[in-house]
């Protein structure tokens, strides 16, 4: 399972091994403070389920366990994946969101939510801050290219929820 570990860090299982995920940054906080506050206030106004930052971990098997840095799961797919005994997921969120940080690797990152797509994520966004970017998936391996001028929005799983992609980069704000 994915532990937040003694040593302050954060660590994910993939391929049964324990993995330890190195310090985001600043730029990468900002990013996911921004989308959380949105995504949490649209979420709660409307009462579609909750919604966790990335100390929330999802167990995909034995062999991973991740944390994406933000995700929704909806009320229903909470009583699914969510056993009253225990205080891990044992399964996918119904939204994964992933910012890059400047350690990170598209291409695990990818993997990444691929899985969790796999087991069960109807959306899942990937979020380069310093490209300016965001990929928006509902199947492995395919994604819709999002640059500032267009909008985040929720499909079916986030119903009625509209976020300009613009907002999500601090670059776009005058300092």
């Amino acid at each position: 399972m994915a532990l937040d570990g003694k040593d302050g860090r954060k660590h994910e299982v993939w391929h049964g091994k324990i993995v330890t995920m190195p310090p985001a940054g600043a730029e990468h906080e900002d990013v996911i403070a921004r989308l959380l506050t949105a995504i949490g206030s649209h979420v709660y106004a409307n009462k579609l389920g909750r919604v966790y930052d990335g100390q929330t971990s999802f167990r995909l098997g034995l062999e991973f366990c991740l944390s994406p840095d933000l995700s929704f799961v909806s009320h229903a797919r909470l009583a699914l994946i969510l056993p009253s005994k225990d205080k891990l997921f044992h399964g996918a969120p119904d939204l994964a969101v992933e910012v890059l940080s400047p350690s990170d690797s598209i291409t695990r990152t990818e993997e990444k939510l691929a899985r969790l797509l796999t087991h069960g994520t109807r959306l899942a966004w990937l979020i380069s801050p310093r490209q300016g970017w965001v990929r928006v998936y509902r199947q492995p391996g395919r994604f819709e290219l999002l640059r500032p001028g267009r909008f985040l929005t929720g499909h079916a799983v986030l119903p009625g929820f509209r976020y300009a992609v613009a907002r999500l980069f601090i670059n776009t704000f005058p300092e």
